[in-house]
């Protein structure tokens, strides 16, 4: 379970063991509050584990939806490097064949010109003077693609007789990149909006999970008394705001 879904988790764990603790004291657990009534406490402790498990589902998807993304990127870089290098030999003007290799540059996340490293000798900070040119964001990464076969499309000489690098076989590949893409903006979206609902169940002020196991807290102490043994099983439960 990843590290930031913990504490809830543990919260929700917590509140069932609290609910354990009240259902035993039978009868004499009747708060006037029907918020905090075991019937209602059920009910929350339910609806909780039902939000974490949608949140751990959209995790899920997440990571999926990453991990189809790497891989269908991966060959983006030899591919389009390999579809420069046809370029060049084509006999194409030298200019044209720059303009790929700068596009292939970006691609690649390399540089024309090496970064500049900072001095110790100066009291300037000379690798601040340096724009970071990787550009390596994967829809730009796409858009260098497509740049470079905008510049294929722009001249006959370019007609490879290996399939991959047709230009027809890199618009493909660009469709397959931008879908990926895509799926992995809408998987943090759904992931986003699912803990957006797990944290209304679990912290909404007055009925969420911890106001509710706050509320039961000083009932039992109200019930029982400050040094009872069922006050002291309730109060040793750890419940944290997470939201905060």
């Amino acid at each position: 379970m990843p590290i930031s879904e913990v504490g809830h988790a543990r919260n929700i764990s917590a509140f069932e063991q609290m609910i354990s603790y009240v259902t035993a004291y039978g009868g004499d657990y009747n708060p006037s509050n029907a918020n905090i009534s075991l019937a209602k406490l059920t009910n929350k402790l339910n609806a909780s584990n039902t939000a974490m498990d949608d949140v751990m589902t959209k995790v899920a998807a997440y990571t999926t939806a990453v991990n189809v993304r790497e891989n269908a990127f991966k060959p983006l870089g030899p591919t389009v490097t390999r579809a420069v290098n046809y370029y060049a030999s084509t006999g194409t003007e030298d200019n044209k064949v720059a303009d790929a290799k700068s596009l292939n540059r970006k691609v690649q996340g390399k540089r024309a010109t090496p970064a500049k490293k900072d001095d110790p000798s100066t009291p300037e900070d000379e690798s601040k003077g340096s724009h970071s040119a990787s550009q390596q964001s994967y829809t730009q990464k796409v858009e260098h693609l497509d740049g470079i076969i905008e510049l294929f499309k722009s001249d006959g000489l370019y007609n490879p007789n290996e399939n991959d690098i047709k230009t027809a076989q890199l618009d493909a590949l660009s469709v397959t990149l931008k879908s990926a893409n895509t799926g992995v903006i809408n998987a943090i979206t759904d992931r986003s909006n699912s803990r957006i609902d797990r944290n209304e169940v679990l912290y909404k002020d007055g009925t969420g999970l911890y106001a509710l196991a706050m509320l039961v807290k000083k009932y039992v102490k109200a019930l029982f008394g400050a040094s009872s043994p069922e006050y002291k099983q309730v109060s040793k439960l750890r419940f944290r705001n997470e939201e905060l």
